[in-house]
């Protein structure tokens, strides 16, 4: 049999996995949907059959009886508060590193990248007791610094693996029409690192949006909910488990996400791909 011959044997036989992969991590969000247009009896009874008679009940409830709609204003608020952050720190350290000559330049690189090596789990109770010890434990701005202080590290070494491919002779350029440093970073820079302030976006909105550890552990279970923990209340009563509108909770939870995904992951993509070429 030929070299080429097994080649184009070989082909079906990755599509045929990548499918089944593909049906696997697909199965829980199908199952989420179908259970979602269920009623509590129909679930506990087939839970893999299709619904007889759909029904939107159980999304009602999620705004009823969880009040959702509080903590997915607060998720966002958070997650905008946070992108604000790092879209303003993380492109100006990067860029100060890159650009600068320092002597310190290649300590603060390899001191943020080593935020990208620490387990958080490692993190969690100094952070607790520093937070305790500020003033400032179960709160907004505890939440607020943490997330900002894990994104950074992700954040600049995008940043930085973007502006290698940014032509130094556009700064000389404005440096030659009398733009200074601070206006040459905002008005010429800035601009040009859209996919790597877009891909900063979508990753550290899709994490806040989804993240429950941080935020249980960090604001605590009765105070200022994010939108994932308020589903998790009202999941652990462990007397009354009302599986459709968690299912519904699930589904309307994730579908601002996979909208924002899908519609902006070719930058996503051409964010994370920056600076691999030059």
């Amino acid at each position: 049999m030929s070299l080429g011959h097994r080649k184009r044997r070989a082909f079906p036989l990755k599509e045929i996995l990548l499918l089944a992969a593909g049906i696997l991590f697909l199965s829980p969000v199908f199952l989420a949907v179908l259970n979602s247009f269920k009623t509590l009896a129909e679930i506990n009874a087939a839970p893999l059959a299709l619904p007889s008679r759909p029904t939107l009940a159980s999304y009602g409830g999620i705004f009823t009886r969880v009040h959702i709609l509080k903590p997915m204003l607060n998720s966002l608020l958070m997650a905008l508060a946070v992108i604000v952050c790092l879209i303003t720190i993380a492109p100006m350290a990067a860029y100060s590193m890159s650009r600068r000559k320092m002597r310190t330049g290649p300590c603060l690189r390899v001191l943020f990248l080593s935020g990208l090596m620490i387990p958080f789990q490692v993190l969690m109770v100094p952070l607790m007791q520093e937070f305790r010890f500020l003033g400032i434990q179960f709160s907004y701005l505890s939440l607020l610094l943490v997330y900002v202080s894990t994104g950074l590290p992700f954040a600049i070494f995008v940043y930085t693996g973007f502006l290698t491919t940014v032509p130094k002779e556009l700064e000389e350029a404005a440096a030659i029409d009398g733009c200074g440093q601070f206006g040459t970073f905002w008005r010429i820079i800035f601009p040009l690192l859209a996919p790597c302030t877009v891909t900063v976006i979508i990753f550290w909105g899709i994490w806040i949006w989804n993240d429950f550890l941080m935020a249980f552990i960090f604001m605590g279970p009765s105070r200022g909910q994010l939108a994932f923990v308020q589903l998790w209340t009202f999941l652990s009563d462990k007397y009354v488990k009302n599986w459709d509108t968690i299912f519904a909770g699930v589904v309307v939870l994730s579908l601002p996400l996979t909208v924002l995904y899908l519609t902006m992951q070719r930058r996503l993509v051409k964010g994370l791909t920056a600076g691999a070429i030059k």
